[in-house]
């Protein structure tokens, strides 16, 4: 039963927006609505991967770049604003003139301010309410913007656990909760369903020997370059030096290859069941402090070393609170030594994080407030 066309856009901060957003579109399409995804570049190929079936529109993303040097990144996204209002405005008027050419019933933005229709029920999705900034007036100052803006939207939708703090701290459950009506999700993990018992029946892209091959660490690379390249120049320098067997994913979709050394494997890219199987093989996961990333691996009860971005506030603030809760160790980048890392990480008293999945029972609930089924 057919029940509508939906149209999703993740922004293309980083590649965990669009990957949160796959269980999402999997849960939609078996309750029977036809999916549109608005996407482009590495954004595009990840969720292409994972449901070759939807209808796929190309939106342009809003391009932003990190900086090499931490002290400019904050300097480095003051002068790229006029970029950012500039893509909310372009994808406003984009979803508004598509629109018109495709019949939607329900729009859904991950952290896209202007992905909404004012005549068609939008919904966004983040885990930042609270987002952190340098400082502490203008952090206040961009809750205040943000909240205000939730009023074109019928409702926020957050992938955290309402509980407690849920995963993602005083992020997704601040002092001040905005009036738009919020639904927690949960935990939204692609790779969840590619966890398996036995690694040598798995049928992969992957040599069977290569999968069956213990490592100690798995680097997972991600985000706006250049620190994703930064970050893939460390560990793979620094693993090749242990002298043991390691492999590092380097999250470029669109440039499919691997490298190798007498230790190492670098694959620019695999598809979540490759993913989830190197994950599974894997000692210890280096990876970077985004919220996705971090929500992500949690099924997999794996040691976790996170590595924020440099400048990253959020990725810093969930480095440190989840170092806290003793759900990882964190380092920062400058500082970061593979070995030493993983010295610490085999003393560190870990304990598992708590992981409640969305249900499709409850998204069904919220999909009935909206008059969506």
């Amino acid at each position: 039963m057919k029940r509508g066309n939906i149209c999703i856009s993740p922004i293309d901060w980083g590649l965990g927006h669009a990957t949160r957003c796959i269980p999402l579109i999997q849960s939609l399409q078996q309750l029977g609505y036809n999916i549109y995804i608005a996407t482009e570049g590495h954004h595009q190929v990840i969720l292409q991967e994972a449901i070759p079936d939807a209808h796929f529109l190309t939106l342009r993303g809003y391009r932003i770049k990190y900086t090499q040097r931490k002290s400019w990144f904050n300097l480095a996204m003051l002068l790229q604003t006029p970029q950012i209002i500039f893509s909310a405005v372009y994808e406003y008027f984009w979803l508004k003139q598509k629109a018109k050419q495709i019949h939607f019933d329900f729009i859904i933005s991950d952290n896209r301010f202007g992905f909404y229709h004012k005549n068609i029920t939008s919904v966004f999705i983040t885990h930042q309410l609270n987002l952190q900034t340098p400082y502490t007036w203008s952090t206040l100052l961009f809750q205040k913007f943000q909240y205000r803006w939730f009023h074109k939207f019928k409702a926020v939708w957050i992938p955290d656990m309402e509980s407690g703090n849920g995963l993602a701290g005083i992020l997704s459950h601040p002092a001040k909760l905005p009036s738009t009506p919020l639904w927690y999700m949960g935990c939204l993990s692609r790779l969840h369903q590619n966890i398996s018992t036995n690694l040598g029946d798995v049928n992969s892209d992957i040599n069977s020997e290569v999968i069956a091959k213990p490592i100690p660490f798995l680097g997972i690379v991600s985000g706006p370059e250049p620190q994703r390249s930064l970050f893939e120049k460390i560990l793979w320098e620094q693993g090749n030096q242990t002298g043991k067997p390691f492999v590092i994913v380097g999250g470029r979709p669109l440039h499919p290859q691997q490298q190798k050394s007498e230790h190492g494997i670098l694959y620019s890219h695999l598809s979540g069941k490759d993913l989830a199987l190197q994950i599974q093989k894997a000692q210890y996961i280096i990876c970077r402090g985004g919220y996705t990333s971090l929500m992500e691996l949690i099924p997999f009860g794996k040691k976790l070393i996170v590595v924020p971005t440099p400048g990253q506030t959020e990725q810093q603030y969930l480095g440190k609170q989840w170092q806290d809760k003793k759900w990882a160790i964190c380092y920062e980048q400058e500082n970061f030594n593979v070995t030493t890392a993983i010295d610490t990480a085999h003393a560190f008293n870990y304990t598992l994080p708590p992981f409640e999945e969305m249900s499709q029972e409850a998204l069904i609930m919220q999909l009935k407030k909206l008059s969506l089924y």
